[in-house]
């Protein structure tokens, strides 16, 4: 890849990140005081399904990604396409005739799926559903066409099509608003926009690559079981991270109701925007993994992780700590309804959830750059295992906050024990890691900032508690940068200029 299409990349995929993050935060609080908290909820729990729903794909838009990027032959690229298309509409045209048939003959189901949907909301949630799938389902091969240009090594494309679609489905809204539509109307716009950009990068593609198209017979065939044998490792990851990341919201409705789920997803995305710098960091540090694994330089890549593995878990304590000060404000604030906030258990939760993350993230990303992420899914599924079991368990104690809980020991007792020891088997101890400065940094550090930022919940003064919060953040950036040795301190430094430079 070029310097110019690597800085296109990079600036388009944070471009897309600050989208996310605007559009996220101006889209929630005018959807939840327009509809409600139940049908918010609801809407909420429909939309997440996708995390299910999008794995009939059977992994092959992933896999497809993977053999175009390997592939040098460029005809033989567009080959790979045109057959994962074709294997995908055969598998979307059976299922979408079954579903038809079944929900033409019986729909009471769809609400034992959705769970404790109150009486006057029960055919919208089926509408929405029965609506949502089939778009669903017809995008699924198109989304082949938006990938197909990472495979491409022009990522700044699919980067800006996803923009596309945030920025319409944004339009969506205010339109709605506008024109004071119902919120089956306004699934069905959404949907369709969706459906519309996924149309446009096939036409853009088709166009693009028009030569390709037309020369295709002389190239030797790849068969469908090397595509579907390709995508059944994606497949599986896909499985055990729906279970992670969609079924909670299905756990709540089950044995709570919507309205929950709405305080649950409010919280979330918090969590989810506030950790999006772990995803940043990494997304800069995994080129580098992959430069030095080509050199053998294994010293390299365990200093480097290693650095990772001390910054990351300070901002993630920083975070956590700033989410139990300052989230029933912040929520307030955000969506102007006091029901909004969840409680402290689920705040506490989530923070603890991204902690532990800011290790795990830093894991899956140097396996994912090593190429090991097919020898390490017995982790995956053991964490949605746990996720599943904990999360209902614990939501009969806990509530959602127990959900939640749930979640951060699925991840804690699963990914955050199990990869060191899979990366120092999979490298054949070339990579071990300690935990000197972490378990010093943990004890001394994040449990006395935690228990200040526990004493803050009684505190209503905001003043004080903001001059609080700023004098424990000095103290602990402080002495964790003194923690710190003086080559992992220049380390640090080099990185944020690598960052500067990139930008």
């Amino acid at each position: 890849m070029s310097k110019i299409l690597f800085f296109k990349s990079v600036s388009f995929s944070y471009l897309r990140q600050i989208i996310t993050l605007v559009v996220g935060v101006v889209s929630l609080p005018l959807t939840l005081n327009y509809f409600g908290s139940a049908l918010y909820g609801i809407l909420v729990l429909v939309l997440g399904l996708a995390g299910y729903l999008n794995n009939i794909a059977f992994g092959i838009p992933s896999a497809m990604v993977t053999l175009v990027a390997k592939t040098s032959d460029l005809h033989q690229k567009y080959l790979i396409l045109k057959k994962s298309f074709y294997i995908l509409v055969t598998i979307v045209s059976i299922l979408l005739g079954i579903f038809l048939i079944i929900v033409t003959m019986q729909d009471d189901w769809i609400i034992s799926i959705l769970g404790n949907i109150d009486v006057q909301y029960i055919q919208i949630a089926k509408n929405i559903f029965i609506v949502f799938v089939i778009v669903t389902l017809l995008k699924i091969p198109l989304t082949l066409y938006v990938q197909f240009f990472i495979g491409m090594n022009l990522v700044y494309i699919s980067e800006i099509y996803q923009i596309l679609t945030m920025v319409l489905s944004l339009i969506v809204i205010l339109f709605t608003l506008y024109m004071k539509l119902d919120i089956y109307m306004f699934v069905v716009l959404t949907l369709c926009v969706q459906l519309i950009v996924n149309l446009s990068s096939m036409i853009h593609v088709l166009w693009k690559y028009t030569d390709l198209r037309n020369n295709l017979s002389d190239i030797s065939e790849i068969s469908n079981s090397q595509i579907l044998k390709s995508g059944f490792a994606f497949f599986q990851v896909g499985i055990a991270a729906s279970i992670v990341w969609s079924t909670d919201n299905l756990v709540i409705s089950h044995f709570l109701s919507p309205e929950y789920v709405t305080s649950y997803s409010i919280a979330f995305k918090i969590f989810t925007y506030i950790f999006l710098f772990s995803a940043i960091i990494n997304g800069v540090v995994s080129p580098m993994y992959g430069n030095a694994y080509a050199q053998q330089d294994w010293d390299k890549i365990k200093r480097i992780s290693l650095m990772i593995l001390k910054i990351l878990p300070i901002l993630g304590a920083g975070v956590w700590i700033f989410l139990i000060f300052f989230s029933k404000e912040l929520i307030y604030l955000w969506t102007h309804n006091e029901d909004a906030f969840g409680g402290y258990l689920l705040v506490f939760s989530l923070g603890l959830y991204g902690y532990v993350l800011s290790f795990v993230n830093t894991y899956a990303t140097l396996i994912n750059s090593l190429n090991y992420a097919g020898k390490t899914l017995h982790v995956a599924w053991l964490e949605a295992f746990l996720n599943l079991i904990f999360s209902i368990v614990l939501i009969h104690f806990l509530g959602i906050g127990g959900v939640a809980l749930g979640t951060a020991l699925a991840s804690f007792f699963s990914a955050f024990l199990l990869l060191p020891k899979a990366i120092k088997i999979l490298t054949h101890e070339k990579i071990i890691y300690e935990y000197s400065y972490v378990k010093k940094h943990f004890i001394f550090l994040v449990i006395p900032s935690l228990c200040v930022a526990f004493f803050s919940i009684y505190c209503e003064i905001l003043v004080l508690k903001i001059v609080l919060f700023c004098f424990v953040v000095m103290i602990n950036l402080y002495l964790s940068w003194k923690l710190l040795t003086l080559e992992e301190q220049n380390m640090l430094l080099n990185l944020v200029k690598r960052e500067k430079s990139i930008e």
